[in-house]
Parts: structure tokens; C-alpha cells; sequence
């Protein structure tokens, strides 16, 4: 997982920009999103000293499929309520995150929701234009596997859905699965404006260094959304 803090709140937008590392101060600067960006921070998931129970990925394709993207033009998406991952066995409900009170990103917190995905209510909804940011953590109480530990596995091709409150359904096609040093986030691809609607999902990955208390990398899979008859 990764924390996000903020020196002030950003503005609304259909992107959120966010530093490319934990030491940057400078802030990352987009047109429509003129506050201070906030700043990349690694939050471990799991226990301390669990295992690297990750799945390293290179597969990466240039850019989205030739595939029809849906734009917003008739009013407001509906919240994202669940997510399905069929290809790696995820069926979860999808709980709202926010910032907490330091500025930090909201994360899934121990407890009964622990192993819950969550959407980052600063990001657009997904259907909406521009990049919906899903999170989960890798492994659960004790180091058990949890939402996202196999996110990692994903293909170019595989689909995710997700549930909306007002029952329907916004159905996305992965095109790019990556890994990363949290230390070299590539910040403008996972944050930046596009221009359809697109998904992010995030977990944690690579070694767990146990100077810092945290994984050292994260998987980041992009994926685009495909209109069905």
C-alpha cells in the first residue's frame, strides 16, 4: 500500500498528482489542479517482518488497446460499491478511502475490513474520465494472503468489474502490469489525465526491508474501460 500526504487538500479534479518520491518537496504540477501536490509515502501492509509473498511483474504493453473508452456526458457516475477481478479470484466489496487527519491516504484498516479493496474518493469514479485509484494490501493478519495478493498475475486482457450503487456495472481490460521502486513511482502515468476512463490498482510488492517497515516496490496494473453490447 502507499500513503499519500498533502500540505493542503487538492483541488477537485479528474486527476490527482502526486510526487514521484518520498523525498520530493517540489510539488507536481497539472492545469486543473493548481494546489500543492502531495507527496508520495510508503504505509506497509501487513505484519512486520512477514514475507515477500509478492508476484515481480515485466509484463507491459506501450500504451491501452485499440478499445472504445466511455466518456461522461450525461451527469454523475455512481459510487464504486465492489470489485471483481476474475482472474485472480477477487470479489470484494470496495470501501471508500479518504485522507485521515495527518493527510495521510486512508487505508483498508485492521479489522473486519482489513482485506477489503478500497477506492480513493480524491480519484474519479469509476466511468468517470481519468483514472480511478483502487488499493489494496498484499497480505493480511499474520502474512495470509489478502485482496490484492495476487494482483500481480494480471495480463494484458484480463477484465475487472466493478459494482456501483445504483446496480450498474463498469467493465475495464487490463493493458499494462508493473512493478516499481516506491523510490522511482512513475507518478505522471499512474496520476496523470486521460482520456477516457481508466483504472489503477495498487498493492505493495517486492522485498519487505525491515530498516524501514515497509515493502520496497509496488505493482501498479492499468487497465481501460470497454463498452459491451
Amino acid at each position: 500500500m502507499v500513503a499519500y500526504y498533502v500540505t493542503e487538500a487538492p483541488a477537485v479534479s479528474s486527476t490527482r498528482a502526486l510526487a514521484a518520491s518520498p523525498g520530493e518537496v517540489s510539488p507536481l504540477t497539472i492545469p486543473d489542479a493548481p494546489a500543492p501536490a502531495p507527496r508520495l509515502n510508503p504505509d506497509a501492509p501487513g505484519q512486520p517482518g512477514a514475507p515477500d509473498q509478492s508476484h515481480p511483474s515485466d509484463r507491459a504493453t506501450s500504451g491501452p488497446p485499440s478499445l472504445p473508452t466511455h466518456e461522461v456526458t450525461d451527469g454523475e457516475i455512481s459510487r464504486p460499491t465492489n470489485l471483481t477481478v476474475d482472474g485472480i479470484e477477487v470479489d470484494s466489496v470496495l470501501r471508500p478511502l479518504g485522507l485521515n487527519a495527518d493527510g495521510s491516504l486512508e487505508v483498508p484498516p485492521p479489522g473486519p475490513r482489513y482485506d477489503d479493496a478500497g477506492w480513493f474518493t480524491g480519484s474519479p469514479r469509476p466511468g468517470e474520465v481519468g483514472p480511478a485509484i483502487l488499493l489494496g494490501h498484499v497480505n493480511g493478519v499474520g502474512g495470509k494472503p489478502s485482496v490484492f495478493f495476487r494482483l500481480a498475475e494480471l495480463r494484458p486482457g484480463d477484465r475487472v468489474t466493478v459494482g456501483r450503487e445504483d446496480g450498474s456495472q463498469a467493465r475495464f481490460e487490463v493493458y499494462r502490469v508493473e512493478q516499481h521502486p516506491k523510490d522511482a513511482f512513475p507518478t505522471a502515468a499512474v496520476y496523470g489525465d486521460t482520456t477516457g476512463s481508466e483504472l489503477r490498482l495498487i498493492t505493495c510488492a517486492g522485498e519487505w526491508d525491515h530498516s524501514t517497515g515497509h515493502y520496497r516496490d509496488n505493482t501498479v496494473v492499468y487497465a481501460t474501460r470497454i463498452l459491451e453490447p
